[in-house]
Parts: structure tokens; sequence; C-alpha cells
């Protein structure tokens, strides 16, 4: 028993690593955005880089800690649970890697009015990625508080949706009135899809939480 109580506290320890390093990620991302604003893809093309080692650690640590649940941290029940929260928050880290990547090889020069559009579909994004990072640190502290905060999580994605819904419009319509090509209408698009799954991907972990809390709780 005591072996137990000693690998699930290094598990704990992972999976609270684990999330910070997909939340710096995240941050990278957003310094990276304020580059592609302004079309300086040479900084994009390092901050691409750093991402990419992040993204790397974060998988590491992943692998560590399945292999402390095969060597039998956390009882059977919660043991599914557990790797595939860790699953679903370790491809937040993914498709953050991804979005960066498609950036630097659009090569696309940022259309001037559209800045503000995507600053607050970032914010949203950054605040969806924050509360998840929070909810994964109360999940060994609080469970109660663990379960609102995925609740929250579920929140702030629909409010990336809804900015990420009204950018696409707004793309469309300024291909339609001939105010950016084709090319920059498809590559924001998917650039704008790509961010939009960061705060999808965020919710799919979370939503591993209430069945964690059901669990514990018996």
């Amino acid at each position: 028993m005591r072996n137990l109580f000693k690998r699930e506290s290094v598990v704990e320890q992972y999976s609270k690593k684990h999330v910070e390093l997909v939340y710096e990620c995240m941050h990278q991302l957003n310094l990276l955005m304020e580059y592609f604003y302004k079309n300086d893809f040479e900084f994009i093309d390092k901050k691409v880089e750093e991402i990419s080692k992040i993204e790397h650690d974060a998988d590491d640590i992943r692998r560590k800690m399945e292999i402390e649940f095969f060597k039998g941290a956390f009882l059977p029940f919660d043991r599914e649970d557990r790797i595939i929260l860790a699953e679903e928050v370790d491809s937040v880290a993914d498709i953050i890697q991804e979005t960066a990547y498609g950036i630097c090889l659009s090569r696309i020069n940022f259309p001037s009015g559209y800045e503000e559009d995507f600053l607050d579909l970032m914010r949203s994004i950054n605040e969806t990625v924050t509360a998840l990072k929070k909810c994964i640190e109360l999940l060994d502290e609080d469970l109660g508080k663990a379960l609102t905060k995925a609740h929250e999580v579920e929140k702030l994605e629909d409010t990336v949706d809804k900015i990420e819904r009204k950018i696409l419009k707004r793309l469309f319509i300024s291909y339609k009135n001939q105010e950016i090509n084709i090319l920059t209408q498809i590559e924001l698009k998917s650039t704008v899809l790509r961010l939009g799954n960061i705060a999808d991907r965020a919710e799919n972990a979370s939503d591993r939480v209430p069945i964690i809390v059901a669990k514990r709780k018996g």
C-alpha cells in the first residue's frame, strides 16, 4: 500500500508538470501570434522550434506517467481514466504545435483590420487552456473545485466557438468583396480552425474530470 501511494504521488507530480508544459506551449503560441500580425516569419520559425521542443518534453513526461501506471499507480478503476486524461491533455500540445507549424508554412501576409479579432480569439483560447491547467491541478487537491473548473472550461470553449465563427464569416465576406485573395482566405481559415481546435481539445480533456470525480466519490 505504501508503494501504491508513493507511485500515485509521483504520477500527480508528473501530471502537474505535464500540464505546465502544455500551458507553456500555449504561451509560446501567444508570442508567435504577435509576430504573425507583423509578418515576421524569421521570429515565427524560432518559436516553432521552441514549441516543438516543449511539446517533445511533454511527450516524455506523459510516457513516464504511463510507466508508473503500468507499475501499479492508482487503482484499476481510476487508472484508465487517468491515462485517457493524460492523452487528452497531451493532444492540446499536439494541436498547438500543428497550428504553429501551419502558420510557419503559410508565409502569407496577415491582412490589416483582423488583428483585434484574432486577439479576442487568442484571449479566449488562453483562458480555456488556463482553466484546464487549474482543473488538472485541483484534481489532486479538491474534487469539488476541479469539477467546477471543468464546467468552466466547457463554457469558455463555447465562447471560443462564437469568436471562431465570427472570424470565419468575416473572412468569407472579405474574400467575396475581393478585400483578400483566395490563398489568404484559405490559409487564415485553416489557422482559425486549428486555433479553435485547441479549445476543443482542452474541453475534451476536461470532460474526463467529472468521470474521475464521480468514481472517486463512489
